[in-house]
């Protein structure tokens, strides 16, 4: 048995939050049925680049789901809805509060379907905000959590933190509530700002000791020290330091040819510009790979700053199993936790056509083929 083999969870989420969520609770095993809006889908089919007209964002986020197209507007469409809810185990909807009020959806009148649902709403800044009733995507979310504002200039960010990280808080705190022994209805909030905020806990902790914001150069882990650093090399790409443990920094030092500089490291001023400017000077000396070659393997804590091309091709991603083959979507980013015990006992399926599974699910539900082709005539489901 998988881990959540036994749970049927029913997604009615858009782009990345909720996809990423359901995503992680599908590897381990749930049945997860992805409720999307006929004719448009998840906006997530759309994300660029694309190959031969899919994403691959897609193709990751929303492998293993079954996808149904239904009108949740229509009557007919809220009725397949209850059905699916009162057969399963969760209900995740990411929407902003009030639009799953406005169509009957509520925690409340879904209670009343299933009296054990786990009901999970993800939104911008939660249910009691009022912030949440703003449109926003993740740029905003990292903006208003502070998390644009530590160096000099804003950059745009690579990773998607505040969708990534609601999800993750989503799925762990759905799990959770699933393990209970007395299962009853339990109503979950995930804001996405607030869940991206928890994780600044050293720029937090940096803040509420000093009562200034954390910037560039402001304590060790924001690149004060030469000890934990990044280092151009001579073909303009860098090496990572992060020796801070007094091992880690002699071993480096020597490998470096500055063992006569361990001790300024702490010292004044002028004792730690010397140090981080002979580090420096150093690394400009070799390439990337050559430090990497030379650093690597010697307790040195140093290693080279990849791209994800590099990363993803690296001997280690390899191993690991980092990239895993979905028949008819390729390679997509796999699930990165091993266990004693399979997390799910069924292949990788691929991420599904918009209303793919519309006859399956219908059919299991007691459709018969008469009512699903009037159904599909009448637009209610796709």
């Amino acid at each position: 048995m998988g881990f959540l083999d036994h749970v049927t969870v029913v997604d009615a989420t858009r782009l990345l939050p909720g996809g990423y969520c359901t995503m992680l609770l599908s590897d381990m095993g749930a049945k997860v049925v992805k409720v999307e809006q006929p004719g448009l889908g998840d906006y997530m089919r759309m994300t660029p680049p694309t190959s031969g007209g899919v994403s691959p964002v897609h193709s990751t986020v929303n492998r293993n789901k079954l996808s149904i197209g239904l009108d949740l507007k229509k009557e007919e469409g809220k009725t397949i809805m209850r059905k699916l809810l009162a057969r399963s185990d969760v209900f995740v909807e990411g929407f902003r509060p009030g639009v799953m009020d406005r169509l009957g959806f509520s925690f409340e009148e879904v209670r009343k379907v299933n009296p054990r649902i786990v009901y999970c709403s993800i939104s911008s800044f939660g249910k009691r905000s009022g912030f949440s009733s703003m449109p926003g995507h993740d740029i905003n979310f990292q903006a208003m959590a502070g998390m644009l504002s530590y160096s000099r200039k804003p950059e745009m960010p690579m990773l998607q933190l505040g969708d990534l990280s609601s999800g993750l808080f989503a799925a762990l705190s759905i799990t959770a509530a699933l393990a209970r022994k007395r299962r009853g209805a339990v109503l979950i909030d995930v804001p996405i700002t607030q869940s991206l905020l928890s994780l600044a806990i050293i720029p937090t902790a940096a803040y509420l000791v000093t009562r200034h914001s954390p910037s560039e150069g402001h304590s060790l882990v924001f690149g004060s020290d030469s000890y934990y650093n990044l280092y151009r090399t001579s073909d303009g790409r860098y090496m990572a330091v992060a020796a801070i443990e007094d091992e880690f920094w002699r071993n480096t030092l020597r490998e470096l040819g500055l063992s006569h500089l361990v001790e300024k490291r702490l010292g004044s001023e002028r004792d730690r510009a010397e140090v981080r400017e002979a580090l420096q000077r150093v690394f400009a000396t070799r390439t990337r790979d050559e430090w990497a070659r030379l650093l690597m393997g010697k307790d040195t804590c140093v290693t080279p700053v990849l791209s994800v091309e590099e990363a993803l091709n690296s001997e280690w991603a390899r191993e690991y199993g980092s990239l895993v083959h979905v028949k008819g979507d390729g390679d997509v980013l796999a699930f990165p936790v091993k266990a004693s015990v399979p997390l799910r006992t069924s292949r990788l399926t691929p991420a599904p056509r918009l209303g793919e599974h519309t006859e399956k699910i219908l059919r299991s539900l007691g459709y018969s083929a008469a009512e699903i082709s009037r159904l599909r005539e009448e637009r209610v489901v796709e």
